[in-house]
């Protein structure tokens, strides 16, 4: 009789556990297959007084708020006159934010014009496309989170695949990175072919970054010499104190003896870039016309040796359609990341024998300044002194 009722007892509680099991993975999937309405994280403009302020805006400064901005949200009512041009420039929008009159927006602020605007990586690299280095025949990789892979600025130069469980929620995160590398209106090397890889958003990601980074070399393989991906861009890392962090480390050397180069957070801090912009105000071909990020709350903090690489006042491409588009005032390292990725993309096409390695020594060799005297990237300079 005791085994009977401990028997009907375990099948209770396995049934239980199945049918919690089957709820729990039903609300993942559809968490995980849903996109997010964006501008449910942004500043909500219902929230802000009639006439705004730069010491209103200040206290709408979580995480998420500086992320989206003014994604989404209407405007069309609010007095915006009093922001100054450098606070409404480090606020995000897209095609959907509804403005105030002309009169109501800050003096020299024109959404449009700076939506458009943004789409360009600046520091003369339209210069260096009208030359026809524009990355092509360098095939580059992006590990990120999924993205909308049809989107106008990757046609017919984008093979994607899908690394660990299947996901297919849209990041913003992971197709800004892409179209910072290799888009073809936002990207610094905007016709290099693209591969990316799709991982899944969850707060333990090395092991799937491990198996992306093994995909790649296993695809390698594949393909002729002169059509192997050359570079990975990650704007991410695996801290030591992860669990992974030894076979991530592993992975990267395995990657480097097969000729793959993975560019990622620790190794872009290990060079000392540093993030910067102009904003579209101003002439961004014009070195001297950047400056430190804000993502800096101390800028006496970073040392001037440091060398600045634009990541901020950026519009990418937007996963709610195949021709939407956002601008985003902050980029952090993540935007910063792909840029280096690309301008090292250009350098192989001038020079297909270029280790990585020489590729960041002429970078850093051919800084130049700003008109505060921190050192930036200056492209037009690097690339010209891989051409002599």
């Amino acid at each position: 009789m005791k085994k009977k009722i401990l028997t009907i007892t375990i099948t209770i509680v396995i049934i239980f556990a199945v049918l919690v099991g089957i709820y729990l993975g039903g609300i993942y999937l559809r968490n995980i297959t849903k996109q997010d309405n964006i501008k449910d994280y942004a500043i909500d403009a219902k929230k802000l007084s009639n006439v705004v302020t730069n010491e209103e805006l200040k206290k709408h400064h979580s995480d998420l708020e500086r992320i989206y901005g003014f994604i989404g949200q209407d405007l069309s009512q609010k007095d915006l006159s009093k922001l100054s041009l450098e606070a409404i420039s480090n606020i995000s929008f897209d095609k959907s934010t509804k403005w105030p009159e002309n009169v109501k927006l800050p003096q020299g602020y024109d959404p449009n014009k700076w939506f458009d605007m943004g789409k360009d990586p600046g520091l003369n690299l339209s210069k260096i496309h009208e030359r026809g280095i524009t990355g092509k025949g360098i095939s580059v990789a992006v590990i990120d989170k999924p993205i909308r892979s049809t989107h106008d600025e990757f046609k017919g130069r984008m093979n994607y695949y899908k690394i660990g469980i299947p996901q297919t929620k849209p990041h913003f995160h992971g197709l800004a990175c892409a179209s910072i590398l290799t888009g073809k209106t936002c990207g610094v090397a905007s016709e290099s072919k693209l591969y990316y890889f799709a991982t899944p958003d969850l707060w333990i990601k090395s092991a799937d970054y491990i198996k992306a980074v093994n995909k790649i070399i296993e695809i390698n393989k594949s393909l002729p010499k002169n059509e192997k991906i050359r570079i990975v861009s990650v704007s991410d890392d695996v801290d030591k104190d992860n669990k992974n962090y030894s076979k991530w480390q592993e992975t990267l050397k395995k990657a480097n003896s097969e000729g793959l180069t993975v560019v990622h957070a620790d190794l872009f801090n290990k060079e000392k870039f540093r993030l910067g912009g102009c904003d579209v105000s101003k002439n961004r071909n014009n070195p001297l016309n950047y400056k430190l990020s804000k993502f800096y709350w101390d800028e006496k903090k970073i040392d001037k040796s440091n060398i600045m690489v634009p990541s901020d006042f950026r519009t990418t491409a937007d996963n709610r359609s195949d021709a939407a588009y956002v601008y985003w005032g902050e980029g952090g390292v993540s935007w910063a990341i792909p840029y280096v990725t690309g301008l090292a993309a250009l350098a192989w096409q001038v020079n297909p024998n270029l280790t990585f390695d020489q590729i960041l020594d002429k970078l850093i060799e051919t800084k130049t300044t700003t008109s505060e005297g921190r050192n930036i990237i200056d492209p037009e300079k690097f690339i010209n002194s891989i051409a002599k």
